[in-house]
């Protein structure tokens, strides 16, 4: 595997660091809304987060 710069792994922590928020607050919001259809959505959106988290957690750790 090429070596990740230091720029390039403090771009992919910021990176995770957004998608880990992001999945935060859409399972907050999912645990607070009452709308069926809404709280479906809000789901799949928190699982692309995680998703997006854990695919970038696997390039900074060489997975």
């Amino acid at each position: 595997m090429a070596k990740i710069t230091t720029k390039t792994l403090q771009q992919l922590t910021e990176l995770l660091q957004s998608e880990n928020l992001a999945y935060k607050k859409c399972c907050n919001y999912v645990n607070q809304c009452t709308d069926a259809t809404l709280k479906e959505k809000l789901g799949r959106y928190a699982d692309g987060h995680k998703a997006r988290f854990e695919a970038l957690y696997g390039v900074i750790n060489g997975k």
